[in-house]
């Protein structure tokens, strides 16, 4: 049985995502007092999606835990597909997501290029309709002084390079602080919330697009691309540079031709795993969507039954009933 098929179709569901390490678990713990694994280091736990169940304000809820798109044992192309299945295999089963939860730790002291490039993923997943769905939780206030903490706060808000786009478009920012808010009431914001249809599901089912054809799909595909480029360029520096220390042909050098050696394998290797990623991705576009592929076996199904039942009629050994032929 998948995830999606032990969702509870009386509750609401609310999907919770961001990077490794900003208290996903941690959060859905506290809210439905499950024991999901928690990582206790920068390393993901959450592997795949997992589902826990809980009860806010006499209203049923399911939280979903996704792995963050910095996943320390998958890659982001197997992580796009694991949330692409699970949201595909709910709305064909007539589920839509009440609220989507992004996480983001305030502590951080800045915010990189990788984790805005998986905002933006996660907004193309989401679409520009279901962000009044969204509700942005910075998280780990204890750790930072609170005026450092609303400056980062007001920053992430102002920028359009960060949360202002999705702010823009109708999704909340709020602060999960341990004493006066607790996990609990952030669930409460969405008792009242309408379930959307993401802008994924809505590609994958209603338009039959392929993975990489969605929006998210061609928004991983450019940042796979713009990574790679990246690494091939910091490699041509690093090539230039060790050919610059052998031309002196001093001893002295050797150490840092070491260390530089060491730099390129490390990014010979990321390129090879995010050409592997682009890969996975691409084949991805050649399978039918999982819409098309149960319109298909239902379909063969649904022939392959009337090829019995005209078989077993030809023969006597049907019996009708009511409603019809009964086999």
């Amino acid at each position: 049985m998948t995830v999606a098929n032990g969702v509870d179709a009386s509750r609401k569901l609310i999907a919770v995502t961001g990077p490794t390490g900003v208290g996903k678990t941690t959060f859905i713990n506290a809210v439905c007092r499950s024991n999901l694994e928690v990582g206790a280091s920068l390393e993901s736990c959450t592997k795949a999606v997992q589902v826990a169940n809980c009860e806010v304000g006499g209203e049923k809820f399911t939280l979903i835990d996704t792995p963050g798109f910095d996943d320390t044992y998958k890659s982001q192309a197997d992580i796009l597909k694991d949330i692409a299945d699970f949201l595909e295999q709910t709305y064909e089963k007539g589920r839509k997501v009440s609220g989507v939860i992004y996480m983001h730790r305030i502590s951080d002291v800045r915010v990189g290029g990788i984790a805005r490039e998986n905002f933006r993923l996660f907004t193309k997943i989401c679409g520009q309709k279901a962000m009044k769905n969204v509700l942005i939780l910075t998280t780990m206030w204890e750790e930072v002084p609170i005026a450092l903490g609303e400056s980062r706060e007001q920053e992430l808000a102002r920028n359009p390079r960060f949360f202002k786009l999705a702010i823009d478009d109708g999704a909340r920012m709020c602060r999960l602080l341990q004493d006066t808010n607790p996990a609990s009431q952030m669930i409460q914001l969405f008792m009242t919330y309408l379930p959307k249809v993401l802008q994924m599901q809505r590609e994958l089912v209603d338009e039959h697009k392929q993975l990489p054809q969605t929006e998210a799909g061609t928004e991983l595909r450019s940042e796979l691309d713009e990574q790679v480029e990246r690494h091939r360029m910091e490699l041509q520096g690093l090539y230039a540079e060790m050919s610059h220390l052998v031309a002196q042909r001093e001893n002295s050098h050797e150490e840092e031709l070491r260390e530089l050696k060491i730099q390129v394998e490390m990014l010979k290797g990321r390129v090879a795993m995010l050409e592997r990623d682009k890969r996975k991705l691409a084949e991805d576009g050649k399978k039918p969507s999982r819409s098309i592929r149960t319109r298909l076996k239902q379909f063969f199904l649904s022939r392959s039954a009337d090829s019995l039942v005209v078989e077993k009629m030809r023969n006597g050994t049907g019996c009708l009933d009511a409603n019809g032929f009964v086999l």
